[in-house]
Formats: structure tokens, sequence, C-alpha cells
């Protein structure tokens, strides 16, 4: 027996949530992939050279937008689970979702502070055990 949270489907706000989520996707592998680390407009706005940055400095602030990325995955996930679940009515969708959304994005938030040598790496660790946790809890508790 398939089970189903709400007895109505909602399929304009579903396949809206499908389009966002797609497209929030597409966003996230500019962010995790092809981004440079300055854009044209960053060096309009901030008046740098960008000669004279360090390349420490580019190869942080590479580092800091594929975090970024991780997160607009994340959230990309997220939307496309709802999507599926306002147009199929099943919880499944939500699940996978949600678990999926929560690691991508700490796991990409971890990585990265574990590539900076982070301060506060004990604290975002934290928050991906809880993220992995959540996870493992929601997919082991899924059908029922």
């Amino acid at each position: 027996m398939k089970q189903h949270i709400v007895d109505r489907r909602d399929a304009l706000s579903g396949i809206l949530l499908l389009v966002l989520g797609l497209l929030t996707m597409g966003t996230a592998v500019f962010f995790l992939v092809l981004r440079p680390a300055l854009l044209p407009e960053d060096i309009r706005h901030t008046g740098i050279d960008p000669g004279t940055l360090p390349p420490a400095f580019l190869e942080w602030l590479g580092t800091v937008f594929r975090t970024w990325g991780g997160f607009i995955a994340g959230f990309g996930v997220l939307l496309l689970g709802i999507g599926g679940f306002l147009l199929s009515g099943r919880a499944r969708c939500l699940y996978w979702a949600t678990a999926i959304g929560a690691v991508v994005a700490f796991g990409r938030f971890l990585f990265s502070n574990i590539l900076l040598d982070s301060d506060f790496l004990w604290f975002i660790s934290a928050l991906f055990a809880l993220a992995a946790a959540a996870a493992i809890s929601l997919l082991l508790r899924r059908g029922r």
C-alpha cells in the first residue's frame, strides 16, 4: 500500500517547484564547477586589481563559492523532492530529498572546512553528523 500524506495533489505548485529545483541545481553546478573566484562585476564593484591579490586568497574564495554551491545543490534537491511530492502525493519524495539535500549541503561544508583547516571544524563536523543521522533516520523510517 502506498503512503500518501495528503489526499489532494497540487500539480501546478509541483511543476513550478520542479522547474525551480532544476534551475537551482543548474546554479549549483555553476558555483561548484564553473564559477571563477572573481567575476567582472566583483572587480567593478570592489575596484580591486585582481593582479594584486595573492593566489591563496583566490583559492580561498573559490572554496567559499564551492561551499555555497553545495548548499545551493542541497536546496535544489529539497525543492525537487517537494515538487515530486506535490505531483505524486508520495512521502518517499520528501524523505529522500531531505536526506540527500542535508548530506550534500553539510558534506560540502565539511569538506571545504577540512581543506581550509578551519578552527571551527569540530562544530561543522557536528553539523554534518547531525545531517547524516537525520538522513539515516529518514531513510530507515520512510516505509512506516
